[in-house]
């Protein structure tokens, strides 16, 4: 039997009981301690920040005329993606990597569409990927790619800058219909005419608990104490806006790149340097085989990967300074030979059914309406407990302390590179 043999739109029960109490103890730890504060466990429909935060970009170079591009699948459809980051089954499931013929979602799209799809888990994290496309950008040649997933950030940059093809708005009306209204309006791409979110997520601490203990190391709840945790057994993000995000809020200071000056940033510098004189290293997603290997004790994490990803000890906290919000989106990158593949894509992952499947295995925020009821049907045989809910469905207590620290003036990005980069070396 192979793995798709079996139901494709049941849950991975087994896998799901495996998580249960493990993975999220650390979340269930904070939910308590926030509804004994009186703060209310109820999800909400906000995933993002106020725009308010964001500046105003330039508008992006016209594309041509979308009425151009031929309404007839073509491929295969290829699709640059981060790791873990979609629904698995059989073998795949158990060792958290992509083959081909693993994914329910990709293989429904295959044989409704009778097309093949080239899914490579390529991205590690946004700069190191925007390096291997932004020669073929900036020369007008094609990337390889017909479908990227990239960040808030690096989404805005490539729209404003006329590299993503446009959306035949006509060819994605499930995205158009069931988008949450908390991701609308973007202003770096309002009428979503570039893009569209595929997942939204949280910064915070992981840390494997049986290593902390083995140590006589007390389990984190603050950022300060990760900083106090022995640097060689901690990692920070090569995000550099997720490190330096969480490092302002330990510091007391402001996550808002409105509110946030050089010297903040100056100050996130000086107070991290002495934990990398120490041996503290920065990872990408690599820090999933870090805490397997037991190399790495505590690190910054994203809110779904340990509890998708991670072993039995491996724990996930919002620390009570706050977490960082963030989301990844889908584009379509300038000269891409697939564009309608490209759409129909999109248009088949915004089907409340399949955003559903795919979210009741990633952990992360579904960006479409109606997925939540679905994987709420899905788990009806052994309900989700609350410390799942709150990764897939953010409380309210979860989402008052979120901060997006992601569109920063070009002055600010500049200052906060060249920190980054002496810190982690060039």
């Amino acid at each position: 039997m192979t793995a798709f043999d079996r139901d494709p739109v049941s849950p991975v029960i087994s896998r799901r009981r495996f998580l249960k109490g493990t993975a999220l103890a650390g979340v269930g730890a904070f939910l308590a301690a926030c509804s004994s504060s009186g703060a209310t466990s109820a999800p909400v429909t906000s995933v993002s920040a106020s725009n308010a935060a964001i500046p105003t970009l330039p508008p992006a170079t016209p594309a041509p005329s979308v009425a151009a591009t031929p309404k007839t699948i073509t491929g295969p459809l290829h699709w640059a993606q981060w790791p873990a980051y979609i629904d698995l089954t059989g073998k795949a499931a158990t060792n958290l990597k992509y083959a081909p013929g693993s994914s329910p979602t990709l293989e429904q799209f295959k044989a409704k569409y009778k097309v093949d799809v080239d899914y490579e888990e390529k991205i590690e994290d946004n700069n190191t990927f925007y390096a291997t496309i932004q020669p073929e950008l900036v020369a007008g040649a094609p990337t390889g790619w017909d479908l990227i997933v990239i960040t808030d950030w690096l989404a805005a940059k490539v729209i404003t800058k006329g590299w993503a093809e446009q959306i035949d708005q006509s060819n994605v009306p499930n995205c158009t219909a069931n988008l949450r209204d908390a991701l609308k309006g973007q202003v770096w791409d309002p009428k979503n005419d570039y893009h569209y979110p595929w997942q939204s997520g949280m910064t915070g601490i992981g840390y494997n608990k049986a290593s902390l203990a083995s140590a006589k190391i007390a389990a984190p709840t603050s950022l300060k104490d990760l900083w106090a945790i022995d640097p060689k057994k901690v990692s920070f993000l090569t995000e550099s806006r997720d490190t330096f995000g969480l490092g302002l809020l330990k510091l007391g200071k402001n996550a808002d790149p409105q509110q946030t000056s050089a010297d903040d940033l100056q100050a996130v510098h000086d107070d991290i340097q002495p934990l990398v004189q120490g041996g503290l290293t920065f990872a990408d997603n690599s820090y999933l085989q870090n805490f397997a290997a037991k190399k790495t004790w505590a690190a910054m994490v994203w809110s779904g990967d340990l509890a998708s990803s991670g072993g039995t000890d491996d724990l996930f906290v919002f620390p009570d300074e706050g977490t960082m919000i963030w989301t990844d989106n889908m584009l379509i990158p300038k000269g891409a030979v697939n564009i309608y593949t490209a759409e129909t894509m999109m248009n088949f992952v915004y089907d409340p059914t399949i955003a559903g499947q795919i979210a009741n295995f990633v952990y992360y925020v579904s960006p479409v309406k109606g997925a939540d009821v679905v994987v709420t049907d899905l788990n009806k045989s052994a309900p989700l407990d609350p410390a799942v809910l709150a990764l897939l469905f953010p409380p309210d207590a979860v989402v008052a302390k979120q901060h997006n620290f992601q569109f920063l003036p070009d002055a600010l990005e500049t200052t906060l590179n060249t920190l980054y980069l002496d810190l982690a070396g060039g």
